[in-house]
């Protein structure tokens, strides 16, 4: 009985393999055909989010009674959008490459906290604030990617990314007393990591969607008081990162 069940049901799969294969055969041998291989070049556009987080360190650290260490989180976010150029070689279903882009950024952020905290838990008026813009960034990146379809591609990619980024804090004790601020604009270097998906709707032209992972590393300064109060300064790290989601379309030359 039970070898009865068994070849039925092998029956029935075969049969099913059969139908599946009637159905999906014209689909595959009507899709359009397209070499991927060649220079090409196009546009983006998308939003990104970052992390920023900022740590506040009173210096010279360990003096009884000062502000204690803190950790702000403002989460930098904004439209990007630019243009991207590359070349891909196709060699069966896999396909290698290389891509640069630029982009103008509108990432931006800022937190605020009050009071300050002393080292003894005591709270004092004031505010300590930080901000974070990223202004440009690009990317080089290696590009290694596998055809679905002849004109559908999947594709994960990582390489160098660098930005401009402008950065902000200060430690304020209020009115009459010493504020702490510092600020700096710098060109970062760092990495990106990412992938996505890429589909020729023409011979010339395609249309994608990528996920970009950008770590641009840490920032430090020293904010002196104002008016002067030597030997204390406060020390400010601020992280910079962002994910990164775009649509682009591309000419293939």
């Amino acid at each position: 009985m039970k070898a009865m069940k068994l070849s039925r049901l092998m029956c029935l799969l075969s049969l099913a393999c059969v139908l599946v294969s009637s159905q999906t055969a014209p689909a595959a041998e009507s899709a359009p055909s397209f070499n991927w291989t060649g220079p090409y070049a196009g546009v983006h556009l998308g939003y990104g989010r970052g992390n920023a987080d900022t740590n506040v360190d009173p210096l010279p650290p360990g003096i009884p009674g000062d502000q204690a260490p803190s950790t702000l989180s403002p989460h930098p976010g904004g439209v990007v959008g630019g243009v991207q150029a590359g070349y891909n070689y196709q060699m069966g279903c896999f396909v290698v490459g290389i891509e640069a882009d630029f982009s103008g950024s509108g990432m931006s952020g800022s937190q605020s906290v009050s009071p300050v905290i002393l080292g003894g838990g005591v709270s004092v008026p004031g505010v300590i604030s930080t901000h974070e813009n990223t202004n440009w960034f690009g990317t080089l990146r290696p590009r290694l990617g596998y055809t679905v379809k002849p004109n559908a591609l999947i594709y994960a990619t990582g390489g160098l990314a660098y930005g401009d980024v402008s950065y902000s804090a200060s430690t304020d004790f209020g009115p009459g007393f010493v504020s702490y601020p510092a600020s700096l604009s710098t060109t970062k270097v760092g990495w990106a990591l990412g992938g996505g998906v890429e589909y020729a709707v023409s011979r010339r032209w395609t249309v994608k969607a990528e996920y970009l992972y950008m770590d641009l590393g840490s920032e430090s300064a020293i904010g002196n008081g104002v008016p002067l109060n030597p030997p204390f300064t406060e020390g400010y790290t601020w992280k910079t990162t962002a994910n990164i989601f775009q649509i682009g379309m591309n000419y293939k030359f």
